[in-house]
């Protein structure tokens, strides 16, 4: 079961959530499962603010990860 739904935030209160912020989402990974949530982190109200996509993590995520940034990185240098 995910650890970024409201219930389980609400039954699991002290589980271990670590948030990381790109822009207007926010990244939410549980070490204890190794699963991440998607949030939009700038919702207006509190009711938008449940993930928009949960899932477990994979090997190759770091990496696909990484290609995206580089992705972000050639896309700013563009003139």
């Amino acid at each position: 079961m995910s650890k970024h739904s409201l219930k389980s935030k609400r039954r699991h209160p002290n589980a271990e959530r670590v948030r990381a912020q790109a822009g207007h989402i926010t990244f939410e990974f549980s070490p204890a499962d190794k699963s991440f949530a998607l949030i939009a982190g700038e919702a207006a109200s509190a009711a938008d603010r449940r993930p928009l996509f949960t899932g477990y993590c994979t090997p190759e995520m770091g990496e696909e990860l990484r290609k995206i940034a580089r992705l972000f990185d050639i896309m700013m240098e563009k003139k």
